[in-house]
């Protein structure tokens, strides 16, 4: 067992041309999956690009338990210990599903030994072992993104980010998304930027709402039922609770 990973992002700033998208911004993540909500045009794709590139924020920090990146950790040793799928998620159509996630391995730097193994292992954990032989292109579209999951878990990484992993997936699709993810949330901190309340009664342990450059929720998906008057395994709920924490100002639940 891993020690539990902390990533903190201390007074970020974040613009998208002359429109700031964040403002002073302030965030923990630990150990379990930090479900990431709010309208579209919030920023949530900006704040895991962020969290990818931490040398090129000029206003705020990010920190690996503790240490500051780039001073107290290099670049090279923070991104050997992350993780990521992007929205757009792609595969070479030539690739199978093992080849794929050996690449990924090598990109990674993982040791040309290693790679074999290591790959293995990532589709293992994301019950794809027996397709490994299997082009990419020819599986299905849950499948696929079990792949990119591989891809982002291959390295072992203390923090994983998702960027709207479990989007056009049909319902058994997801859940078997999110069964292999649950899984793997064990040991990491997972920040999943989704816009489904599915994703949050099914997998969430902490959920952030962000809206107008700042956190206006951040709570259980029980906390975040409350909010809507129900209980979290109410979907209804969690919508109601949603639209409560957008609708409010200044910012109604925050740690």
């Amino acid at each position: 067992m891993m020690t539990s990973p902390t990533l903190e992002v201390r007074r970020l700033s974040l613009f998208r041309g002359r429109r700031r998208i964040y403002a002073d911004l302030n965030l923990v993540l630990r150990r379990g999956v930090t479900t990431l909500l709010g309208p579209n045009g919030a920023g949530k794709t900006t704040l895991l690009n962020a969290l990818l590139r931490p040398d090129r924020i000029r206003d705020g920090e990010v920190l690996l338990n503790g240490e500051r990146i780039t001073d107290g950790v290099s670049l090279k040793n923070y991104h050997s210990q992350l993780g990521h799928m992007p929205q757009d998620w792609r595969f070479f159509s030539g690739f199978s599903a093992l080849e794929s996630v050996e690449y990924v391995a090598w990109l990674k730097g993982l040791a040309p030994a290693a790679v074999p193994t290591a790959a293995r292992a990532a589709l293992s954990r994301v019950q794809l072992l027996d397709r490994a032989a299997m082009p990419v292109r020819s599986m299905s579209g849950g499948m696929r993104q079990r792949v990119g999951l591989a891809e982002a878990l291959v390295n072992r990484p203390a923090i994983v980010l998702l960027d709207e992993p479990t989007v056009g997936l049909d319902p058994a699709q997801r859940a078997s998304f999110r069964d292999a993810l649950a899984s793997e949330a064990k040991e990491r901190a997972v920040l999943l930027s989704t816009h489904l309340t599915d994703d949050v009664r099914a997998i969430a342990d902490r959920v952030l709402i962000v809206d107008r450059g700042a956190i206006v929720f951040d709570g259980t998906p029980t906390e975040m039922a409350d909010l809507g008057g129900g209980k979290p395994t109410d979907a209804s709920a969690l919508e109601a609770g949603y639209l409560v924490a957008v609708s409010a100002a200044p910012a109604i639940h925050v740690r």
